[in-house]
């Protein structure tokens, strides 16, 4: 195959192919949004049995691994991972699909639940508060560490898709589209080296302020929540379960956005094989956290420390525990040594969904145990109209936005080297 023909065969498009079953699930995905929407704003403000903390637990997971998606195309760039060029379009697009959800969350979690959330709020007569602690300082590092994050990711984007949105113009893309073109398009560097070396370079900050936003937000919305536990490692954990779950988010979605976007020649065995190994790697640095997160808590008999271990293993959650250690170790693991699975979409996505499952679960353990004693998955409406109404939320927003943008960073497509394009091309 020479150059003009393997090039050729990447897709050249501007939003979804099959339009039909795009249109038919767009319509799906929004009804169960407003359903459930409506249904937590009636039920959610009265809810004191838990369900806050399940929409706080929901809220975590999919800010954590939506803002990995940036973080993976800086790490794949900064690596030199060619392989992984055929999802970056979907990976960016993801981490901006939650952009607006993540700053109504944090508004709706703020002002409707910082009480039964956060004890600190309400000291105790004469009891000293760190200055750190505060109601408008929590709600002022939230949004600042977001819009700094937001706007680096924004920016960074921007410069991905500008080549591919310019090269669409005067195709027709609808109001959203267009909204798009004018917000990420025009003037700025299209030469592909430069833009590749400018990409490289911002990769770096982008990692940085991905870790600092996320640093405040593990601390605030999630250690915090246990009187007197204060870990030095439980960032790096909350972090590494972002990261590993952010790569299964990436193979999922790649699975769904196969469904309405002509990418077959370019998202191949290679790449469902590469994310499998690096969700053996992540898989065994996550056990790696999990357990220096706890041994020098339990090394030096320190009984605060412990007692979120505690509360996570034994008694009431302790089931919830397990199935959540074996949906991100033990059956990864079981899974993933066989070449089979790493080679196979289908099997490859129902391993991503075990590691999903299980970071969701793991963020249930970090928030409801610390302020319920007992409580079940989607035992209430409100808990379970909230987590449903995030999950359709983000997930119609993406709909949304693979109609908008140019889902396949052509430009980036163009420079791998001919033969690993021929070699993707022959598998099809």
């Amino acid at each position: 195959m020479n150059e003009a023909s393997a090039t050729a065969a990447i897709p050249r498009h501007y939003g979804v192919d099959r339009r039909p079953a795009y249109n038919t699930a767009r319509l799906v995905v929004a009804a169960v949004f407003v359903l459930s929407t409506v249904a937590a704003i009636f039920a959610l403000p009265g809810d004191d049995a838990g369900g806050w903390g399940m929409f706080l637990a929901t809220f975590l997971f999919l800010q954590g691994l939506t803002q990995f998606g940036i973080a993976f195309t800086a790490i794949m760039r900064l690596s030199g991972g060619f392989w992984a060029r055929p999802p970056f379009r979907l990976a960016e697009v993801t981490t901006l699909a939650f952009m607006p959800i993540s700053f109504i969350g944090i508004l709706v979690i703020y002002f409707g639940a910082r009480h039964q959330l956060f004890f600190w709020l309400s000291p105790e007569p004469g009891e000293h508060l760190s200055p750190w602690l505060g109601e408008g300082k929590l709600l002022f590092r939230a949004l600042v560490t977001q819009v700094v994050f937001y706007a680096f990711a924004f920016h960074y984007v921007r410069m991905s898709v500008r080549p591919d949105i310019n090269a669409s113009a005067g195709e027709s893309t609808g109001g959203l589209g267009r909204l798009v073109r004018s917000l990420f398009g025009g003037g700025g560097a299209t030469d592909p080296a430069a833009l590749t070396h400018r990409l490289y370079w911002w990769s770096v900050p982008i990692l940085m302020i991905a870790g600092l936003a996320n640093t405040f937000i593990s601390w605030d919305f999630a250690m915090m929540l246990w009187p007197h536990y204060h870990s030095t490692i439980f960032t790096m954990y909350y972090m590494i379960g972002c990261i590993f779950g952010g790569t299964a988010l990436v193979l999922l979605l790649a699975a769904l956005q196969r469904r309405y976007v002509s990418m077959d020649s370019v998202f191949s065995t290679r790449q469902v094989k590469n994310i499998g190994i690096m969700l053996t790697g992540f898989m065994c640095l996550w056990l790696y956290f999990f357990w220096a997160q706890y041994f020098v808590s339990w090394f030096g008999n320190l009984p605060h420390e412990m007692r979120p271990l505690n509360a996570k293993m034994t008694g009431h959650y302790g089931p919830i525990f397990w199935v959540s250690i074996a949906c991100l170790f033990m059956l990864p693991l079981a899974f993933l040594i066989f070449a089979r699975v790493k080679r196979n979409l289908l099997l490859a996505s129902i391993v991503a969904t075990l590691i999903c499952t299980g970071v969701w679960l793991n963020r249930y353990l970090m928030v409801v145990p610390a302020r319920w004693e007992e409580h079940l998955p989607f035992s209430t409406l409100g808990g379970a109209a909230g987590t449903i109404a995030l999950f359709s939320g983000f997930l119609l927003l993406l709909l949304l936005l693979f109609d908008a943008f140019p889902m396949l960073a052509r430009w980036e497509l163009e420079q791998i080297p001919e033969k690993d394009r021929e070699q993707w091309h022959s598998k099809h």
